[in-house]
C-alpha cells in the first residue's frame, strides 16, 4: 500500500514510542500522519538521543519530544504524562484524531501508553498501529474492529538508515564497482578451493611482502604495515614496481627459505642448527611447503596469471603494480593491493547485486559498498567504528552483507556474527545479513549462527553463500529475497 493509500487511517497527533531504533517511528509517521499534523516523540533518558536524531528527520511535519525521564515502566508517569498532553490539545481542537504506534519503546511504555491513550477523556476512535517486522506490515487497529494489516510501501536510502542513527560515513560509499569484469573471473575461479588456497598463497607469500614490512609494536606481536614508499616507490624496475606472477613462484620461494633454513650460525655444525627448538626449522619448511603449497596449484596462479593479463596489462611472468594501478583508476597502489587480497569479493558482490536491481527494479532501491563509520560524538574512540562491506535497500528493509575470501570457519563465523549484530543496531527486526565466503559448508555454518542467535532453522534473515555460490550468485540473491518474501507472506 502506497503512503495516499493510508490516507483514511491518518491522525492529527500521533504519539511514538521511542526504543533502540528509531526505524519504525520514522515509517510510522511518513504514513500515519497528516500534512498539518504533529508527532510526540515519547522517550525515556536512555533514548533521548534517539528522539533527536528522529525530530531531526522529520523535517516534515510537526515534532514534540516528551521526556518519561527514567519512568518507562511507571503507568502513573506515563499516563499522566500522554493525558496531559491530550487535553491540552483538545482544549484547541477538540474534533483532532490522535493515534499511538506502539513499535518501538519498552512493554511497559505499550500497555501504558495505549490505556492512557484509550481511557483519555473526550479523544474519539483513537487510531492504534503496530510496525510488524516479519511481514512488514503495518497493523491497524481502530472503531473497536478487527485489526487491519497493509502492507508499507516505503523506500529509503542507506543514508536515510545511517541518519536515523546519526552516523555519518568517514569517505562516501563506492556505488560503481572497480575492475567488475576482472572480479567476475576471481569469482568464477574461487568456485575451486584449490585456486582459493593457491591464490591466499600467492598474496601471503609474494605480494604482502612485497608491499608491507613486518614490525614489532612495543609488548603487542609484530604486525603487517604498508612500506612507506608502497605508494611512492617500490622495488623499481624500469619505473615500475613489480611482483612476479611466475607460476615456478613457489618454487622460489621455496628454495630461499630453504638457503635459511642451511645457513649454518656461527660455532654450530649444520646439525646442531637445525636440531634447534626442537627442529623448529624444520617443521616451518615442511609446513611451508605441505600447507601452503604444492605443485598440483601452479596451473591455478597460471589461470589467475591469465585475468591479470587480459585485465591489468600483467605479462606472463609480472606485475607492474604502479601501471595496474593506474589502469584501474586506484588512487594507490596499496588499493590495488588490497583489492587483489579480497576486495575484489566486495566489488563483484555489489556489480552482482546491480545487475539484479537492472532487472528486477522493484526489489531494490538503493546499494553501495565499503561503509566505514563512526559515531560523530565518539570520533576519537576507535572501537565504537565498525565497517559494512556491502548493502542494499528492498524499501526500508537493509539487507547487509559480508564479504570475505577466507575459507576458515572461525574468522567466517566471526564476521557472520558481527554483521548480524550491525546489521539489527541499524536496520531493526526487519534487517537481514548474509555472509559471502569461500567456506566449503555455508550451510552447517548458517545453521550454527541461528542456533547462537535463537534464529529458527528455516528463517532466511541469515543466510551464508560460499564457493559453490559464486558463479550464480545473481539467481542467489534474487531466491534469498524471494525466500523472505515468501516466509514471512501473511
Amino acid at each position: 500500500m502506497s503512503t495516499s493509500e493510508f490516507d483514511k487511517y491518518k491522525v492529527d497527533h500521533l504519539f511514538l514510542l521511542i526504543g533502540e531504533n528509531p526505524l519504525p517511528n520514522y515509517i510510522a509517521a511518513q504514513i500515519l500522519l497528516k500534512e498539518d499534523g504533529t508527532g510526540y516523540l515519547v522517550h525515556s533518558t536512555d533514548t533521548t538521543s534517539k528522539a533527536a536524531c528522529l525530530e531531526r528527520m522529520l523535517k516534515a511535519v510537526n515534532v514534540k519530544p516528551i521526556s518519561l525521564g527514567r519512568h518507562e515502566a511507571n503507568s502513573c508517569v506515563i499516563k499522566d504524562k500522554i493525558q496531559t498532553e491530550v487535553k491540552n490539545i483538545l482544549k484547541k481542537h477538540p474534533n483532532h484524531i490522535f493515534g499511538l504506534n506502539y513499535t518501538g519503546g519498552t512493554k511497559a511504555m505499550s500497555v501504558h501508553s495505549y490505556r492512557a491513550l484509550f481511557e483519555a477523556s473526550g479523544v474519539q476512535n483513537p487510531v492504534f498501529s503496530y510496525l510488524d517486522a516479519r511481514s512488514l506490515q503495518m497493523f491497524i487497529d481502530s472503531d473497536n474492529d478487527s485489526p487491519k494489516a497493509e502492507a508499507v510501501d516505503i523506500k529509503l536510502s542507506l543514508k536515510e538508515i545511517f541518519d536515523l542513527h546519526d552516523l555519518r560515513w568517514e569517505t562516501e560509499p563506492i556505488t560503481d564497482p572497480v575492475l567488475p569484469e576482472l572480479a567476475m573471473g576471481f569469482a568464477k575461479l574461487h568456485t575451486d578451493k584449490k585456486v582459493v588456497i593457491a591464490w591466499h598463497w600467492w598474496c601471503d607469500n609474494v605480494l604482502k611482502p612485497g608491499t608491507k614490512v613486518l614490525k614489532k609494536k612495543s609488548n603487542k606481536s609484530p604486525e603487517w604495515e604498508w612500506k612507506k614508499e608502497v605508494d611512492s616507490g617500490l622495488h623499481k624496475v624500469n619505473d615500475s614496481f613489480i611482483v612476479s606472477l611466475s607460476p615456478d613462484i613457489a618454487i622460489q620461494k621455496l628454495n630461499e627459505e630453504l638457503k635459511k633454513i642451511l645457513t649454518q650460525e656461527e660455532g654450530k655444525t649444520l646439525l646442531e642448527n637445525l636440531q634447534q627448538e626442537n627442529f623448529k626449522k624444520i617443521k616451518g619448511l615442511c609446513d611451508y611447503y605441505n600447507n601452503l603449497w604444492n605443485l598440483d596449484h601452479i596451473q591455478y596462479i597460471e589461470k589467475i596469471g591469465n585475468l591479470l593479463q587480459k585485465y591489468l596489462e600483467a605479462s606472463p611472468t609480472e606485475l607492474a603494480l604502479k601501471k595496474a594501478s593506474e589502469k584501474a583508476s586506484f588512487e594507490k597502489i596499496k588499493h590495488l593491493c588490497e583489492w587483489l587480497q579480497g576486495n575484489w569479493l566486495e566489488h563483484y558482490m555489489l556489480q552482482q547485486i546491480q545487475e539484479v536491481s537492472k532487472a528486477n527494479p522493484e526489489l531494490i532501491n538503493d546499494t553501495g559498498l565499503s561503509f566505514k563509520v563512526r559515531d560523530k560524538k565518539k570520533q576519537e574512540e576507535k572501537k565504537d567504528k565498525f565497517e559494512f562491506d556491502v548493502a542494499f535497500m528492498k524499501g526500508y528493509q537493509l539487507f547487509a552483507l559480508s564479504c570475505t575470501t577466507d575459507a576458515s570457519k572461525s574468522l567466517c563465523k566471526s564476521k557472520l556474527f558481527e554483521a548480524y549484530i550491525r546489521a539489527q543496531q541499524l536496520g531493526g527486526q526487519q534487517a537481514r545479513v548474509a555472509l559471502v565466503c569461500c567456506y566449503e559448508h555455508p550451510k552447517e555454518l548458517e545453521d550454527e549462527l541461528k542456533v547462537d542467535t535463537e534464529v529458527v532453522k528455516e528463517d532466511p534473515r541469515i543466510i551464508v553463500f560460499g564457493c559453490e555460490h559464486l558463479d550464480n550468485i545473481q539467481k542467489s540473491i534474487k531466491d534469498w529475497i524471494d525466500e523472505n518474501n515468501r516466509y514471512y507472506a501473511p
